[in-house]
């Protein structure tokens, strides 16, 4: 959650800066070793979506605006033909 809100970097750069006293980002093995690979997660670029998905995914965005148009004018386009 608090990535989401302050970003990914902020929220890595918070969470070396509080436990860098502790002696968790050692050389040796502690009982917080989870803290370094929490900072990486957080680092690391999120998973994008293919191309093909991407591109599928936004011509159907631009074409949602235009279904109410075509709601209006196919009725009225047949009445008139």
């Amino acid at each position: 959650m608090a990535s989401r809100r302050f970003g990914r970097l902020t929220t890595a750069l918070a969470l070396v800066e509080l436990n860098e006293e502790r002696g968790v980002f050692g050389p040796g093995p502690t009982p917080q070793a989870h803290v370094p690979q929490r900072v990486d997660r957080l680092l690391t670029a999120p998973d994008r979506l293919p191309a093909r998905h991407r591109l599928r995914l936004t011509a159907t965005a631009a074409l949602v605006p235009v279904l109410p148009v075509l709601v209006a004018l196919v009725p009225a386009l047949r009445t008139l033909g």
